[in-house]
């Protein structure tokens, strides 16, 4: 399976990436090291903003994260984030939780198809 193929299935933009770090793959690893580190940081605090009703740091913590995951080509969790800082920025109650399963789900399954395309150029 192609790289391009591999990030096309899982909401990777990996051509994008790579444009964005310009062929850089020691570039690419230290962004990848770090939102290794901050992402679950950054998922704890928009899953206690949510749990506790704290609409404005949802919209906080979604933003936060449609960044990071703007930054590594991660579209659909990216779209997801989005949604979720519109949602609570309108304070939509209904329907964010769907929303903050889909951002867990295709953030992890991008972050791993990144892995795997990382693996394959052996950096």
């Amino acid at each position: 399976m192609a790289l391009e193929q591999l990030g096309q299935d899982s909401g990777l933009d990996l051509i994008e990436l790579l444009s964005r770090v310009e062929g850089d793959y020691e570039l690419l690893r230290d962004i990848f090291e770090i939102f290794n580190e901050e992402f679950p940081k950054s998922y704890r605090i928009l899953t206690a903003a949510l749990a506790s009703n704290d609409l404005k740091q949802v919209q906080f913590s979604a933003h936060t994260l449609k960044g990071m995951f703007s930054s590594l080509s991660f579209v659909r969790a990216s779209a997801c984030a989005r949604r979720i800082e519109l949602m609570a920025r309108v304070e939509q109650r209904d329907g964010i939780d769907e929303e903050v399963a889909c951002l867990e789900q295709t953030a992890y399954i991008a972050q791993a198809s990144l892995q795997k395309a990382c693996l394959a150029v052996s950096w």
